[in-house]
């Protein structure tokens, strides 16, 4: 160390022309001294500084004045002036402001971690005098608690803007790494790098060491240190701290990221961070001023033609709850009164991407709600009916484009799910799809504004959410979820809406996080492909699975396998929905991305360059499952034969090979009929014993569940047509309610329940007893005309319903 200077016996020893008073600290490589100014008449403190034995010090000696001279030149209420430099027996010597207080290490070491709001506080004034050194081309480069003093009235005041640190180089351990290794950022031990984002660094680890009364990087050895700060996965500062808060988590593990180009990106950015979570605006006023916003943007979506009707479907769609018998008619239902949505349901299920999920076969809704689950059709049926929505040609080639990397996020997320610990698949797959509902949304709607915030991503360097903010007054995060809110969909879906912090993603704890982790990086991983190039593959699958390797057990290998499994997948759905997938840039993009040229798919060449409403949004084909009836003529008869012929085959699969409950198999047969017949009520009624009537069950048609309820008649003998069929055993179609030949011959409580002018009844008996009733009708007389090779085929399904009921008895 520094040798003060000779003086005569009872005078006070010096350095230079300054006057020592009493040491005040010693570290490793230098010792600070109170020490009076003799030309300012003011007290100073002296930092000494020991040099290494190295060949330049003449050389060092100039660049430690030349930093001196430009850090003297920052003066900041939350930095100690630095006030001259100079050299005492070969060593040089910095003199700072004196200012009494502590510095944060010895605060931390006596009391332990600092409350939330004192430690953010101090954070933030550290920050301030961090910006203000930025902007003056200046780094601090040993950001740590013994540097950062708290006077007497508990101001932080930073010292020591690095420079003995930078000086002093060779003279450090580990080859030239200067510094104290529990605090350097992990660029500059990987490579000797600094910048503005290591101090960034630096004030996150002094942010979560006042939280958690430790060090955030703790080893035996400085090669242990130095390991950890390169390759350690940090917890949370809330792993320590119950009290830390995720938005606080959040900030400190961004401004910690291993990567800096993950952290905040300057010293300002962070503190106004920071303020947010300090003084935030009242929640009263924020959550008012958003849900004004949110009704404003909606008002102006209701103008639209198709909002209302995308809406409401979806509604309705999401309103049927549970898995009873039903809710599984009334989804069912909900889906079948749109043909166009029921022919691309069926096609998606029927594709080779849903055969592993139980799909193939399938010709009912009613078959693919027991095969794939209820929630599975359910989310299935939103997912179509936002898509089937989306229609608008100026916007067509992006809309396009984000469907496909969307539906790839979905089919990538429900590949994951077992990994993720998410148990329903499906439910991966429709939340990671709905990640981004409000970009997408506002792509639609809004056109010129989304237009703005991508010129302001690209111009300003601005984030999409903060880009969105000031355009729209609302992130897409927040219109996203603040339309699923008003749509009544699932918590599990909205939540996953929300952006993950950055940095490190922590493993999920319940099963709307794990959701929310798979769909965000299911997205993440999208968009990479998206927007990333083949050369930086390498780089960008490490920085995912540094990302969400501890939350979702990323390999590579396992990545590149369900990447190509949920490409191969894509194509199968877009397919499915008329959506073409290899003229997509995102398809070229994912080929490149694998690392084998694009596949041009069939038909894509000639033709192949329709709008979105040309390709994802056409109406169903002649190959339609079902038909969509035309006026009173309704479905061709051949079409009608053969959906007809498909259900019956499937129903007599069912009943031999699969053990499925009777309402499940009844609701297939009436559902084949309503289908392939274009009836607009179907019904299935049994016989109620104990009260001796018939009553109305479950079917499908608009207002089924109320025309169930009135459907109801005594057993006991009447002359009417439907005791007739019950007593004969005979099928009955009625042309006209009101035809004199037959007027007499309809009930009283048919005319007041039932507004059908023509209806058709098959009995169900089992040995020779009536067990119920199959009634199907339509509105106009004379609607209803079934050639013989129809009636055949709906007595055949007639008969399939006297089967399961045998086997259930």
């Amino acid at each position: 160390m520094t040798t003060l200077s000779a003086t005569p016996a009872g005078a006070m020893p010096s350095i230079g022309r300054f006057r020592i008073l009493r040491l005040l600290g010693r570290g490793n490589q230098s010792e600070v001294y109170l020490a009076h100014d003799p030309h300012l008449d003011r007290q100073v403190a002296i930092k000494t500084l020991l040099f290494a034995e190295v060949k330049d010090r003449a050389a060092r000696m100039q660049d430690l004045l030349r930093e001196a001279r430009t850090v003297s030149r920052l003066s900041h209420p939350n930095i100690i002036a630095l006030h001259d430099a100079g050299e005492h027996q070969g060593q040089p010597y910095l003199v700072f402001e004196y200012v009494q207080g502590r510095t944060l290490a010895e605060v931390l070491r006596e009391s332990g971690p600092l409350s939330l709001p004192r430690a953010v506080e101090i954070a933030v004034q550290v920050l301030d005098a961090i910006a203000c050194a930025h902007a003056q081309g200046i780094v601090h480069r040993d950001l740590k608690p013994s540097n950062i003093l708290l006077d007497e009235q508990g101001v932080a005041r930073v010292m020591d803007f690095g420079i003995a640190t930078r000086i002093a180089g060779e003279g450090a351990p580990e080859g030239g790494l200067a510094g104290t290794p529990a605090y350097m950022a992990p660029e500059y031990v990987a490579g000797g790098v600094h910048g503005p984002r290591s101090d960034v660094y630096g004030v996150g680890l002094v942010l979560y060491e006042m939280l958690t009364g430790r060090p955030a990087i703790q080893g035996g050895s400085v090669q242990e240190l130095l390991e950890k700060v390169t390759a350690a996965r940090l917890p949370p500062p809330s792993a320590e701290n119950p009290a830390v808060d995720e938005r606080l988590d959040d900030i400190v593990l961004k401004a910690i990221a291993r990567d800096p180009e993950t952290r905040w990106h300057d010293a300002a950015a962070m503190r106004d961070a920071l303020e947010g979570w300090l003084a935030p605006r009242p929640a009263a006023e924020t959550a008012g001023a958003k849900q004004s916003t949110l009704e404003f943007l909606l008002r102006r979506m209701r103008l639209k033609s198709d909002f209302p009707a995308l809406s409401e479907a979806i509604s309705t769609i999401n309103r049927i709850a549970g898995s009873d018998q039903d809710s599984v008619s009334q989804l069912s239902n909900a889906i079948l009164k749109d043909f166009g949505l029921t022919n691309k349901l069926l096609k998606v299920v029927n594709s080779v991407s849903f055969v592993q999920y139980g799909g193939g076969n399938i010709s009912t809704v009613s078959r693919a709600v027991v095969i794939l689950g209820f929630n599975a059709v359910r989310n299935l049926a939103i997912s179509l009916v936002l898509f089937e929505n989306l229609q608008n040609k100026a916007q067509a080639a992006q809309l396009k484009e984000e469907f496909i990397r969307v539906l790839f996020s979905g089919m990538l997320a429900r590949e994951m799910a077992g990994k993720a610990g998410v148990k329903d698949g499906e439910e991966a797959f429709i939340c990671a799809m709905f990640h981004n509902l409000g970009r997408l949304l506002c792509l639609f709607y809004f056109p010129e504004e989304s237009g703005e915030i991508r010129r302001q991503v690209e111009t300003r360097g601005v984030d999409e959410d903060t880009a969105a903010s000031q355009v729209l007054g609302l992130s897409f995060e927040e219109l996203g979820m603040g339309i699923a809110k008003s749509w009544g969909l699932p918590e599990a879906i909205t939540q996953s809406m929300r952006r993950l912090p950055a940095g490190r993603v922590r493993k999920g704890h319940t099963p709307t996080e794990r959701l929310r982790i798979l769909a965000g990086f299911s997205n993440e991983l999208a968009q990479v492909i998206a927007d990333g190039e083949p050369a930086q593959r390498g780089a960008e699958i490490e920085r995912l699975s540094q990302r969400f390797g501890e939350s979702l057990a990323l390999n590579s290998r396992h990545l590149a396998e369900v990447v190509t499994r949920s490409l191969k997948e894509v194509r199968e759905f877009s397919t499915a929905v008329n959506a073409n997938f290899g003229q997509t840039a995102f398809a070229r993009r994912a080929d490149k991305w694998l690392g084998h040229p694009s596949e041009p798919e069939s038909g894509a060449r000639g033709n192949s360059t329709n709008g979105l409403a040309d390709t994802l949004l056409a109406a169903p084909g002649p190959a339609a499952v079902h038909p969509e009836p035309v006026g009173a003529e309704g479905p061709s008869v051949a079409e009608s034969h053969a959906a007809l012929v498909a259900g019956l085959q499937e129903i007599s699969n069912s009943l031999v090979n699969e053990d499925l409950k009777l309402n499940d198999i009844l609701r297939m047969i009436l559902e084949t009929m309503y289908s392939a017949m274009g009836f607009h009520h179907v019904l299935f009624c049994m016989c109620d014993v104990k009260h001796n009537v018939m009553q109305g069950k479950f079917g499908f048609g608009e207002g089924f569940a109320e025309l169930a309820a009135r459907f109801r008649f005594p057993l006991a003998s009447a002359p009417d047509v439907f005791h007739v069929a019950l007593e004969k055993n005979v099928d009955i179609l009625i042309t006209d309610i009101d035809d004199p030949k037959i007027t007499a011959r309809i009930p009283e409580w048919y005319r007041q329940a039932v507004p059908a002018r023509t209806f058709v009844i098959f009995p169900v008996l089992v040995k020779g007893k009536p067990v119920g009733l199959i009634y199907a009708d339509k509105a106009k007389a004379g609607d209803i005309v079934i050639p013989e090779q129809l009636l055949s085929t709906l007595k055949a399904l007639r008969n399939q319903a006297v089967l399961a009921i045998r086997q259930n008895l």
